[in-house]
């Protein structure tokens, strides 16, 4: 199990979308499919581009099968999974 370090809560937002949905094994149009969101605003949102309102956040929680709370918190991962969304990574690559 691994821990993280995020600069800000956009980004562990960001990271916990994706990462619960590679837990889920879901594409970002199946979660859109059963959040009732569009793979373009999913997409967006896994870029850092759109930040979703609560109602949106609770249909994507809810279709991730997670409490809303959890998208903030930041607890050890599974270190394969972290792999997995580094790895499979085409968007948010922002030089520092």
């Amino acid at each position: 199990m691994t821990k993280l370090t995020f600069n800000n809560l956009k980004d562990l937002l960001i990271f916990n979308i994706k990462y619960y949905r590679y837990v889920n094994d879901y594409s970002q149009e199946k979660l859109a499919e059963l959040s009732g969101l569009s793979s373009r605003y999913i997409t967006d949102i896994e870029r850092g581009l759109h930040c979703p309102t609560i109602p949106k956040l609770e249909a994507i929680a809810n279709s991730l099968k997670i409490e809303p709370y959890i998208l903030f918190q930041n607890p050890d991962r599974d270190e394969k999974i972290i792999e997995k969304v580094n790895t499979n990574r085409q968007y948010n690559q922002r030089s520092k």
